[in-house]
């Protein structure tokens, strides 16, 4: 929407996003895809998932606008840190010398295929070093209060997400430059923001699903594999004109983001394979008669 049409206003755009979505998310309560949950609006978790998807996406958004797409992508790599930190103070969780060692070359191969588009803005900064903590806070909470309340992802996005417009609708002027009641509604317009909303609406679907059913890691890396495969693919498809070292980097980024996910899965079953020992070994021992 930034260039099709000029719409130069990030937290409007993420609120009719969200909009959309929410519409879409209400069609499908109304057709019986899944229950309500009942949430305490006073609950500080619940606030926290409030604030952080208010504020997060208008700040993503503007970020990516007032950047280049490599030095978007740059700062993206702080939130891994970030969310294994917060896990660990939050949850408890660590990883293993493996899983850390596959994560950190990840990050080293998007960051040789983003080096090369290092453009950006004092303004652009500012917006991206606000996000990251706050991007690592909205993907971890995101879970978290899913597991609190035992609900469905869809249902979770129905209690959040009207209260998140309002906080995004606030924050507006502070993001957004002045102009959006004077921007044209042409059909043009209408057609393209119409579309990225229904595109918006799959993208966080599947973006709170990741996050609350796999993890906020598991959320990264889908991120970081969807850009290095969109690179590699485009090259291969359509001849898209890509420096050797981008490429590599997002070859080696998709074979250390494969191989995570092996050690991830080899360690959950060995994980589980070992607490059903250690139920079997607990068992009562019965005497037949």
């Amino acid at each position: 929407c930034f260039s099709r049409v000029d719409f130069g206003f990030p937290a409007a755009l993420c609120n009719i996003h969200f909009a959309v979505t929410l519409l879409g998310v209400e069609l499908l309560y109304r057709a019986g895809m899944y229950q309500q949950v009942n949430v305490n609006i006073k609950d500080p978790n619940f606030i926290a998932i409030v604030l952080v998807v208010g504020v997060v996406t208008p700040l993503n958004n503007t970020s990516l606008k007032l950047n280049s797409i490599g030095f978007y992508q740059i700062f993206k790599l702080l939130v891994t840190p970030g969310v294994v930190l917060l896990e660990y103070i939050l949850d408890g969780k660590t990883l293993s010398c493996t899983r850390i060692w596959c994560l950190t070359a990840v990050c080293a191969f998007v960051l040789l295929s983003s080096a090369s588009d290092t453009d950006f803005s004092p303004f652009g900064i500012v917006a991206a070093s606000l996000w990251v903590p706050l991007a690592a806070a909205y993907k971890v909470q995101w879970g978290r209060v899913k597991r609190r309340y035992n609900c469905s992802t869809l249902a979770l996005m129905r209690a959040v997400l009207p209260y998140a417009i309002v906080v995004q609708t606030l924050i507006s002027p502070l993001v957004d430059p002045p102009g959006l009641f004077e921007f044209q509604w042409t059909s043009e317009a209408c057609f393209w923001i119409g579309l990225s909303g229904l595109c918006a609406f799959m993208v966080n679907f599947s973006g709170f699903l990741v996050m609350g059913n796999i993890g906020a890691l598991a959320h990264v890396l889908l991120g970081q594999l969807k850009t290095a495969i969109v690179m590699v693919g485009a090259t291969i498809l359509f001849g898209s004109s890509y420096g050797g070292s981008q490429l590599l980097g997002a070859a080696g980024a998709i074979i250390f983001i494969v191989h995570y996910s092996y050690v991830t899965i080899e360690e959950k079953e060995v994980l589980e394979k070992d607490r059903g020992d250690h139920k079997a070994q607990m068992l009562p021992f019965i005497q037949s008669k």
